[in-house]
């Protein structure tokens, strides 16, 4: 999630464009203006074109309009002709992640104050604004193409490094439930992980239990996600109405610790059972992607509500090299 700032140059002020790179921060100069105010504000749009964007890219199911929307706005930037009217960034039907923070922030920004700043702007900047934006996009599209398969990014300045984290300045996925507050619960429950791939093997499993709570909530029942320990609470009552049917979906735990063990790991199945034999009975281990592992250990309700896919291609974390 790049962020932006302003540098006092003379009399000018130039905006700069900072990630975080393997082992210490990145920047590059994007432009020089000679207004502070409107550096200022520049930099303001830009830290929240980006920052919204990296959030959705990795937590949310709006991502593709999202991301269709970004191309609009790099295109109009380098028409010399054209003009950038609201965008407005609509969601598609089955989307359950549109009231989300970032996806709502960026609605609110392509709709007024991208397009205000854009007016502004002379046809150089244009051209310079829009090739920042779109070299941020495409270190987005790398990130979905080496993390899933397991693989850091080879240049320790890829802007790929940063991908999963809290946010610089909006701080989204700092606070609040899943998946607006994710990034946040990975460290929560993982602790600082320096590599975006396991960042990434981790954000599986919260998407994960993101997904079955909402459907055992289509499906009938009732369902929480915990953060302590880090969990998925389903609960299915039972014909008899006396009884319910209480399941928990958990990652690997370190031994008496609420501590997640490696995020390279399977997710564990448990049953809590009342009555005659109780407690807690592990159902068995299944990858955090594994669509039919889920249906096959739990049931076919687990498939009622789509799992958060990002890319076709993927390998599960117990295959990585």
């Amino acid at each position: 999630m790049t962020s932006y700032s302003v540098l006092p140059t003379g009399p000018r002020t130039t905006v700069l464009a900072t990630w975080s790179g393997e082992e210490c921060d990145q920047s590059c100069k994007i432009t020089t203006l000679e207004d502070p105010g409107r550096a200022a504000r520049l930099a303001s749009i830009l830290t929240r074109l980006s920052e919204d964007a990296w959030d959705v890219a990795a937590f949310l199911d709006t991502h593709p309009a999202v991301e269709e929307a970004i191309g609009r706005v790099i295109d109009a930037f380098r028409d010399p002709e054209a003009t950038i009217d609201p965008i407005v960034l609509t969601a598609d039907e089955g989307n359950r992640h549109a009231e989300a923070w970032s996806h709502k922030d960026l609605a609110r920004l392509l709709a007024g104050d991208l397009p205000e700043m854009f007016g502004s702007l002379p046809r150089a900047q244009r051209l310079t604004i829009a090739d920042e934006i779109a070299a941020d996009a495409a270190a987005r599209a790398e990130a979905l193409r080496l993390l899933p398969i397991g693989h850091d990014p080879d240049l320790a300045t890829s802007r790929v490094w940063q991908m999963c984290e809290v946010t610089r300045s909006l701080r989204n996925g700092d606070v609040g439930p899943l998946p607006e507050g994710a990034a946040g619960w990975i460290v929560q429950a993982w602790g600082y992980e320096p590599s975006p791939a396991r960042r990434w093997a981790a954000r599986e499993q919260l998407v994960r239990i993101e997904q079955l709570v909402a459907a055992c909530i289509a499906s009938g029942g009732r369902a929480a996600a915990d953060d302590d320990p880090l969990e998925a609470h389903l609960v299915f009552p039972q014909p008899d109405e006396v009884h319910s049917k209480v399941l928990y979906v958990r990652p690997a735990q370190k031994q008496r610790s609420k501590w997640a063990s490696d995020p390279v790991a399977p997710m564990v199945a448990v049953e809590s059972r009342s009555g005659s034999g109780s407690g807690t009975v592990e159902l068995g281990e299944v990858w955090a992607t594994d669509d039919d592992g889920f249906a096959k250990l739990l049931g076919e309700w687990t498939r009622a509500v789509p799992y958060l896919r990002k890319t076709d291609t993927y390998v599960d974390p117990g295959a990585w090299e």
